[in-house]
C-alpha cells in the first residue's frame, strides 16, 4: 500500500497468485458485498445488483473486478455513472474522476445474464468448470478456486475478504440457502426473498448461494451457536446421521482449536453429485451421501481455510491438510482405535506412492495427497515430536495470531518453532520439503 502517492493510476488487473495469474485484482481493499439476486427458474438467468464498498490503496484512475460472461447494464461509483471495458475476466472500471488514495468508495454493478461455471485449471480435463451450476433440482454454487467471478463482481481472491449481505428472490416452493444468519423471509405470493448476512470477512470463493426445495434442520451448538443444516426433502436418516454430529464435532474442535470463528455453523446438502464437499464460510455444501469424516473436514475448515487462509493457492496445504489431520482427530477421539490403524494406512500410502512434498503441489496436483494426506501426515509427525500439550498450542495460536487473515508455510515452520521453543529445521526438511517422507520405525 502506497497511499502517499497521489498520482491516480490503474488497479492492478491481478493480485499476484503464481498459480492463477489473472486472478483478483489490485489497488484497492474490499470491504464489503451486497449481492441481491433475482433467479428465474429454471431457466437459470439473473437480475442482479452487485454494491461494493471499498478503500483505495492508491490513488485510482480506474480499477478491475473479476467477472465472467454476464452481461453489464450499468456500473456508478459513489453513484456516477462510470465507463466499463471488458477483457478476459475482467471488469475495468473507470469513474468520472479519480479516487484518492485511502478514500471508500462504493461500486454499484448491475447485471444480467445466466450464471455459470469458470474454467479452473486445478480442474485439468474433468468437470465443467467450478461456481454457478444449474440442475433439475435447482441451483448449487460451489467456487473454489475460481468460480465466483461467474456469479457476481468481486475481488476473486482470499487475500481480499470482506462481509457480505446476500439476497435471493426465487419462486416457491424453492428455498434459498447462504453463508450467515437469515433475515425473515418476505413473501410476494409466488416468489418469496431470502436475506443472509455474513458479518466476518469472507474470502470471495467461500460465498455460496443454493437453491432448491431444501427442508431446515435447526438445532443449537455450543455457546447458543446457530446450527443451520438445509437438506433435500427426501434425505433419509441415515444421509441425515452426520450431520445430527455437527454440535459435537464443534464442541470438540473447540477444545483443541479455540473458539468457533463465526456466528452460525451448519451444512447445505445437495441434490445433485457435486464432486465432494466445499467449506463455505458457515455453512459447508455438501454431495448428498457423505460420511462423517467428511463432516468434520469441513467443519475444521472453519478455523484452517476460512478464519485462517493460505495466503496464495500454492500454500492450499495450511487448509487441506490441516482439514484431514483434524478429522482424524475426531476419529481418534470417538474411535481410537480405528484413528491408529488409519494413521497406519495414511503412512503405507504415502511411503509407497512416494508422494511429493506438500508446498507448492503445481496447480494440477493442488487437490491431490501431497496437499491432503501427505499435508495431514507433517502434522502428525510434529505432534509426535514435540507432544500433544505444545503440539495443540501451536494450533490454537496460529489461528489466534492470525484470526481473519492469512499464513504461509513459512509463517507456519517460524510460529511453530517460536511456540515449540526449538529448532524444527531437520524435522521438517524431511516430513515436509522431501521428496518422500522419511521412514517411521514406529510405523513400519
Amino acid at each position: 500500500m502506497d497511499e502517499a502517492d497521489d498520482s491516480p493510476r490503474a488497479g492492478s488487473e491481478h493480485i499476484g497468485d503464481p498459480y492463477y495469474p489473472g486472478l483478483g485484482n489490485g489497488g484497492y481493499d474490499a470491504l464489503h458485498y451486497d449481492l441481491v439476486l433475482d433467479v428465474d427458474l429454471p431457466s437459470g438467468e439473473v437480475d442482479a445488483v452487485a454494491t461494493i464498498r471499498a478503500r483505495a490503496l492508491h490513488a485510482l484512475s480506474s480499477f478491475d473486478l473479476d467477472l465472467l460472461g454476464l452481461e453489464v447494464t450499468s456500473a456508478r461509483v459513489d453513484g456516477a455513472e462510470s465507463s466499463i471495458r471488458r477483457q478476459a475476466r475482467e471488469l475495468i472500471v473507470t469513474p468520472p474522476t479519480p479516487i484518492s488514495a485511502g478514500a471508500e468508495f462504493v461500486v454499484r454493478v448491475a447485471y444480467r445474464g445466466r450464471p455459470g461455471p469458470a474454467p479452473d485449471a486445478s480442474m485439468g480435463a474433468v468437470g465443467d468448470g467450478v461456481g454457478w451450476q444449474l440442475f433439475d433440482t435447482g441451483v448449487f454454487v460451489s467456487s473454489q478456486c475460481v468460480g465466483s467471478a461467474g456469479w457476481f463482481p468481486c475481488n476473486d481472491h482470499q487475500r481480499d475478504k470482506a462481509t457480505f449481505s446476500i439476497t435471493v428472490t426465487a419462486p416457491k416452493p424453492y428455498v434459498v440457502a447462504a453463508n450467515g444468519l437469515p433475515d425473515p423471509v418476505e413473501d410476494h405470493g409466488e416468489r418469496r426473498t431470502y436475506t443472509f448476512r455474513a458479518k466476518h470477512a469472507m474470502a470471495p470463493y467461500l460465498v455460496t448461494v443454493n437453491i432448491a426445495e431444501f427442508d431446515l434442520i435447526e438445532e443449537v451448538g455450543p455457546n447458543g451457536l446457530p446450527i443451520l443444516t438445509y437438506v433435500p426433502t427426501d434425505a433419509t436418516e441415515r444421509e441425515l446421521a452426520p450431520f445430527r454430529k455437527q454440535a459435537e464435532i464443534i464442541e470438540f474442535f473447540e477444545l483443541v482449536f479455540g473458539p468457533y470463528p463465526f456466528e452460525s455453523a451448519g451444512a447445505i446438502v445437495s441434490y445433485e453429485f457435486l464432486g465432494g464437499a466445499l467449506e463455505t464460510q458457515t455453512r459447508p455444501i455438501y454431495s448428498r451421501g457423505l460420511g462423517e469424516s467428511v463432516v468434520a473436514h469441513e467443519i475444521a475448515h472453519q478455523w484452517f481455510g476460512d478464519c485462517v487462509s493460505a495466503d496464495t493457492w500454492q500454500d492450499l496445504w495450511l487448509n487441506e491438510g490441516f482439514a484431514t489431520y483434524a478429522a482424524l482427530l475426531w476419529q481418534e477421539y470417538t474411535h481410537p482405535e480405528a484413528a491408529e490403524k488409519a494413521l497406519g494406512q495414511l503412512y503405507r500410502m504415502l511411503r509407497n506412492l512416494e508422494v511429493g512434498p506438500p508446498p507448492d503441489p503445481g496447480v494440477t496436483q493442488l487437490f491431490g495427497p501431497r496437499t491432503y494426506q501427505r499435508g495431514a501426515w507433517v502434522l502428525h509427525t510434529l505432534r509426535l515430536e514435540v507432544g500433544d500439550d505444545v503440539f495443540f498450542e501451536i494450533l490454537k495460536t496460529w489461528v489466534e495470531d492470525n484470526w481473519g487473515g492469512l499464513g504461509t508455510t513459512a509463517e507456519f515452520l517460524a510460529h511453530a518453532e517460536s511456540v515449540a521453543g526449538q529448532d524444527l529445521d531437520a524435522l521438517f526438511d524431511g516430513v515436509l520439503f522431501a521428496d518422500v517422507i522419511p521412514v517411521d520405525p514406529r510405523f513400519e
